[in-house]
């Protein structure tokens, strides 16, 4: 947190340097504004699942992978379903996958999640629709509940966590479909989706609308990107 605050105060340093009129920094306070803690290079170590933090103590953790790499920070951050993570920050050196000489040209539909010029179809799994009815009987729920109440706050976690696991299976499904045409190919072909105008042009149109949203084309291209 204070490598973040010096790196701020150098930039606004700067800029009034350059002559720009600049305010100052504030601190934004609420109940819940200890969510996030960042170590950089020192103050933390990793032995046996056990993860010690500086002033903190030995907490437990569950690697969901092996650590590659020399490790240079870690970030710690409490999500809105209450849970807590670890991120951590690592220097590799990147190994270039083997070429494989291949082309593929990629259609993003609502059924077919990907068809290719290979002939490859990849269902879209629509996690929306299976989780539709949930959503809605906690959202009735909540509606019921007095704000502010203990009642109110369970039922609005429940709601969060709901949205979470959608989101994770939408995440997970994500991942694994662009990381089998970035192993696959060298040059990936798509077309230009104009998402904005499809849902403009079907209005109406609530459960085609709700698919295309829910398909997350936007993101799907930025992982082929990434990777």
């Amino acid at each position: 947190m204070n490598n973040k605050l010096w790196s701020n105060l150098k930039a606004l340093g700067k800029l009034k340097q350059n002559g720009h009129k600049v305010g100052k920094l504030r601190f934004k306070s609420s109940k819940n504004h200890y969510k996030t803690l960042e170590y950089n290079q020192s103050g933390f170590k990793i032995k046996d699942n056990k993860l010690y933090l500086s002033k903190i103590g030995e907490i437990p953790i569950k690697l969901h992978r092996k650590i590659k790499g020399e490790i240079k920070g870690v970030i710690i951050k409490k999500e809105s379903t209450g849970k807590w993570f670890a991120f951590f920050q690592v220097e590799e050196e990147p190994k270039p996958l083997p070429k494989t000489n291949k082309v593929v040209g990629i259609d993003l539909g609502i059924d077919g999640y990907t068809i290719d010029s290979d002939g490859n179809k990849f269902e879209n799994p629509k996690f929306i629709d299976k989780t539709l009815d949930k959503i809605k009987k906690v959202q009735k729920n909540l509606s019921k509940k007095i704000k502010g109440s203990n009642n109110y706050k369970k039922t609005k976690l429940k709601l969060i966590k709901v949205y979470d696991k959608l989101n994770n299976q939408k995440n997970d499904f994500l991942h694994k479909l662009s990381r089998y045409y970035i192993n696959n190919y060298d040059k990936i072909v798509l077309e230009d989706l104009k998402i904005k105008s499809m849902i403009e042009n079907r209005k109406g149109q609530k459960t085609l609308n709700r698919h295309i949203l829910d398909s997350s084309w936007k993101k799907f291209i930025n992982l082929l990107l990434y990777i």
